[in-house]
């Protein structure tokens, strides 16, 4: 869903989060607003760069108020942010990119991105580096991690939730490192699956991560403290201290990817 382009768009508002924001800034591009998960843990990487840029919202609220404030000559949001699309294209051109769901590909967003704003020469470069960083780190752990598997769940509140690696970021990059996910995500429907705490012995493995997206259980990140239920004990990889909370839901473009792809480093270095 999208309205004519302006060929040199140079106040870009973006109603995305991360996403979007990510990959402009890649780009060279600094966007005059964005709108923001409120409720979200946010991104340390990109803070250096959004610093002064106005906030017009959350992403499930934006304020139209503040968009037509700054003036823009394009906006770019979700494709599930379609209920505001009437209202952000009478204030200027509106681009809704990607799926009506969660699922992400960075690297092809990036290069639609790209394409729209007349920045295709700069995808190559952009990628360039990230892969050159997965090449790295493939040839410094991969022998090491051929046998290690890895599983990863989403921790909302009291409520834990699976997503399958190829509709979020960080699982897309953890595939081209090689990392090798426990077998269980072959059977995920949909891509996704909310699982009882029960059942999570079936998402064990040798590294289990659990991903913290509200500020609300951002304690969780400091001291693990949803390991105290007893079924958590029982997980191997709990028993040999290979479980980590982690903030990974902001990852959403290149500059996180590249990031998170050093942060790696830290949690396999150690593989025996």
């Amino acid at each position: 869903m999208w309205s004519e382009i302006p060929l040199h768009p140079q106040r870009i508002v973006v109603l995305g989060g991360n996403a979007f924001l990510d990959s402009l800034l890649a780009l060279g591009i600094k966007p005059v607003g964005f709108a923001f998960c409120s409720t979200c843990i946010r991104s340390d990487t990109l803070s250096e760069f959004i610093v002064d840029i106005p906030v017009v919202g959350d992403i499930s609220q934006p304020s139209l108020e503040k968009i037509l404030s700054l003036k823009p000559d394009l906006i770019l949001g979700h494709k599930w942010q379609k209920n505001f699309y009437p209202l952000l294209s009478a204030i200027a051109p509106t681009v809704l990119i990607g799926s009506d769901s969660d699922s992400t590909d960075f690297k092809k967003e990036l290069k639609y991105l790209a394409e729209i704003l007349n920045r295709s020469d700069l995808v190559e470069t952009i990628l360039a580096e990230y892969n050159e960083r997965i090449k790295k780190f493939r040839q410094h752990l991969g022998e090491k991690l051929r046998t290690k598997t890895v599983s990863v769940v989403h921790l909302y509140g009291s409520r834990v939730s699976v997503y399958g690696p190829d509709i979020v970021v960080y699982g897309q990059i953890m595939k081209d490192a090689g990392l090798q996910f426990i077998p269980a995500y072959k059977n995920l429907k949909n891509g996704y699956l909310d699982i009882n705490i029960e059942t999570l012995p079936d998402w064990d493995a040798d590294f289990l991560f659990v991903v913290v997206v509200y500020e609300r259980d951002s304690e969780n990140l400091k001291s693990l403290s949803f390991l105290k239920q007893p079924i958590w004990s029982t997980l191997k990889a709990v028993q040999n201290k290979q479980v980590y909370a982690v903030s990974w839901a902001s990852v959403q473009g290149p500059i996180t990817a590249n990031q998170f792809i050093d942060d790696l480093y830290g949690y396999f270095k150690n593989t025996p």
